[in-house]
């Protein structure tokens, strides 16, 4: 039963007390609803034995309560070994790259406190950071306005890209309002630190319009296996990603461009 997909009864879950998410984000929780009312549960629920046949979730606990709020009474579920919890469960999360800042420092000191580390510096070994990656991060939390809404990962990519501080804030405050790839975000700030002279924001909007653009408004609910194809014309190269006979990227671009086309097909 370890390390398997197996059904079980929502009521026999609960939410684990090492899950390090402190904020919800009402519109992602909305979409997530609409999507297990139409196709259920995909991805599983990542759990440990918690006794009395009961399980506690470490991760899965927003599909949970939005499978509960749509009236599924079982969901997909992976029964994980049931030692290293804290840890087993900081790394998920960190691996998802959606903890803000605030999280992040929050549980790391947790664990410290707990002595699940000996100190913050074991703890970044763990987790694969430096101790002053960390410390930076702490302050951050207090002097970035809106860096609360916006991963860790995706703060610190900001902070080591080199740019002067005006154009990080104003990069950050783009950021905040508007959801751009990593990968676009990481190709992006790289020209960005390159050329000071001109404006971030304005490369990061290049980018993102070459980046193949998803049709189907919830993101949520891709999943299973997806069909690339690519359609030469006299001027044009169209890349286009499908699912279940569905359209669900579509990106045109000058037939010269044929960096972005290898670009998008390994980020596919």
């Amino acid at each position: 039963m370890l390390n398997k997909v197996v059904m079980v009864d929502v009521r026999l879950l609960r939410r684990s007390s090492y899950n390090p998410r402190m904020v919800q984000d009402p519109e992602k929780s909305r979409m997530l609803l609409e999507s297990i009312r139409r196709i259920g549960v995909q991805q599983p629920l990542l759990v440990i034995p918690a006794g009395d046949n009961s399980y506690e979730v470490l991760d899965g606990g927003r599909r949970l309560a939005a499978a509960v709020e749509a009236g599924i009474y079982r969901v997909p579920c992976i029964v994980l070994e049931p030692h290293d919890v804290p840890r087993k469960s900081l790394m998920l999360h960190l691996s998802q790259e959606d903890l803000t800042p605030e999280e992040v420092v929050v549980f790391v000191e947790r664990l410290v406190h707990e002595e699940v580390f000996r100190s913050v510096e074991e703890a970044c070994r763990f987790i694969g950071v430096s101790k002053s990656w960390f410390y930076d991060l702490k302050k951050l939390v207090k002097v970035r306005p809106g860096s609360d809404k916006l991963p860790a990962t995706v703060l610190a990519m900001v902070e080591r890209s080199g740019l002067g501080e005006d154009a990080k804030q104003e990069v950050l405050r783009v950021l905040a309002q508007q959801h751009v790839p990593r990968s676009v975000l990481k190709t992006a700030l790289k020209e960005a630190s390159e050329k000071p002279e001109a404006n971030p924001v304005e490369i990061i909007d290049k980018h993102l319009s070459s980046a193949p653009q998803r049709l189907d408004e919830n993101v949520l609910t891709a999943s299973g296996t997806y069909t690339y194809i690519l359609t030469l014309t006299s001027k044009t190269i169209e890349f286009t990603a499908r699912h279940a006979g569905e359209t669900l990227w579509t990106a045109t671009m000058p037939l010269n461009d044929l960096h972005t086309v290898k670009r998008l097909w390994q980020q596919a």
